[in-house]
């Protein structure tokens, strides 16, 4: 289907999915379940095809998206056959990705690189456990802590003190050496996250020695919290008094600043991207669950003598808030709900937008879990009218979704829409990724509708 010839989207953003006997739209509640299960099934079928590609990051990102959805469907669907069936070519996928990573020398790739393959790492061991692969989920652990966790606390956490403005985060280099790289916010938050992630697994399992994981959390959230703390740099930009976004890079443009590199990749002023936002709530809300092992920590070590947690928490869900009601106002537009990429070439391309492309997707992997009484803020109808939108939007002829699933005069509203709210847009209504290789560009846009599916079941 022609983008510009889309339907629009009713305002309530319900998704009302076309069932596949051809009986048109339907709102009976079993009916409506049955249709997503099979569009789902429909989508992985795709994504079958496309997801052995030759792209280190991406393909670990993508097949993250995969385990989200597929952790989403056996979740709401735990004895469907077709389901169970998935789930079994799943394990066998997780075997090739193994391969596939061991094949990479470390030492030529960016420190970004390894936070995305930590994270699935964490999933696939949890999808293994379940289905009984208890040695390849062991080795996916290791892969997560002492390959990519550990690689990039090595070689890209700065561990000097002399950071102007703020200290510490991690650059995204390459583990070589050979550059240096910057610390944008896309690799601090994925340490982050990744920190969070690998410390509450560790604890669920009992396993030891998984203090440093909760010590680099408490560092890059003190990383983050004194960013956001210097409101005259705008790194968590606010779009309205009680909403917020955090940009891209932190930057600091003042003599014997470490901030002011406005490459690797080129830095746009205002530059906002969807991925991060999802990946920082996640983060953020892992720190609240963890709360209470960190204030003993801190109290243990004598990190920091008048540390409250209730203090703590209350600073974590402010800053939970602002951003989810940053999302909401800020990258989901007014007239169809749909969630959409912030307007910024620095994300459509054509220099980096092969990468950017997947972050709508990864910022609804997020979303979909996110605690609604912690962000005041429900995604539902958001989330609903965006998959909606990818599945309208499709080539019928093998389910694969497509970059661009909004229509051109929503598109218009939506930038004018932003460019109120940020002071900053471009005029960018089209992905310029014609250099992209097709089979990643198929494999990332499928695992965009994976994301969108598995947040529409979890919330289901």
């Amino acid at each position: 289907m022609d983008r510009r010839s889309f339907v629009k989207i009713s305002a309530c953003g319900l998704l009302l999915p076309y069932s596949k006997i051809g009986k048109g739209f339907v709102a009976d509640h079993g009916q409506y379940a049955e249709d997503i299960k099979t569009q789902s099934l429909a989508a992985f079928k795709q994504f079958e095809s496309v997801w052995n590609f030759n792209d280190f990051w991406k393909r670990g990102n993508t097949f993250d998206a995969c385990l989200t959805f597929a952790n989403a469907l056996q979740n709401k669907w735990p004895d469907d056959v077709e389901v169970s069936s998935l789930q079994r070519k799943i394990d066998k996928m997780l075997e090739e990705n193994y391969t596939y990573f061991k094949s990479f020398d470390p030492g030529g790739l960016w420190a970004d690189d390894f936070g995305w393959w930590g994270l699935m790492a964490i999933n696939a061991r949890k999808h293994l456990l379940k289905s009984g692969n208890k040695d390849l989920a062991d080795k996916y652990l290791q892969l997560s802590t002492d390959l990519c966790w550990q690689q990039g606390k090595t070689h890209a956490y700065d561990v000097t003190k002399t950071a102007k403005p703020i200290p510490h985060g991690y650059r995204n280099g390459d583990a070589k050496g050979q550059s240096k790289g910057v610390k944008n916010t896309v690799t601090n938050v994925l340490y982050f996250l990744l920190s969070t992630r690998i410390y509450r697994l560790t604890q669920q399992e009992n396993m030891a020695d998984n203090e440093k994981y909760l010590e680099m959390a408490y560092h890059q959230w003190t990383w983050f919290n004194n960013w956001f703390k210097l409101e005259q740099y705008q790194y968590l930009q606010k779009i309205s008094n009680d909403s917020a976004l955090v940009q891209e890079r932190p930057t600091a443009f003042f003599e014997d600043s470490d901030y002011k590199d406005t490459a690797h990749p080129t830095w746009e002023k205002g530059w906002t991207w969807t991925g991060d936002q999802g990946m920082l709530l996640a983060a953020l809300t892992d720190m609240l669950a963890i709360k209470n092992d960190l204030a003993t920590w801190i109290t243990k070590n004598q990190i920091e003598a008048d540390f409250k947690v209730d203090h703590f928490e209350k600073t974590i869900t402010q800053y939970i808030q602002l951003v989810s009601k940053g999302i909401k106002a800020g990258l989901t537009g007014n007239t169809d709900n749909i969630i959409r990429e912030a307007p910024f070439k620095a994300n459509f391309g054509p220099e980096f937008g092969n990468d950017y492309l997947a972050g709508r997707g990864i910022l609804m992997r997020y979303l979909g879990k996110l605690n609604t009484q912690t962000s005041n803020v429900n995604f539902t109808k958001n989330i609903k009218a965006t998959t909606k939108a990818i599945w309208q939007t499709r080539d019928t002829s093998n389910d694969q979704f497509q970059p661009e699933f909004t229509s051109i005069t929503n598109d218009k509203l939506y930038i004018t829409q932003f460019r109120k709210q940020a002071g900053l847009a471009d005029d960018v209504y089209k992905w310029d990724i014609a250099t992209m290789n097709e089979k990643q560009k198929s494999a990332v846009c499928q695992s965009i509708g994976l994301d969108a599916y598995g947040a529409l079941i979890n919330q289901m």
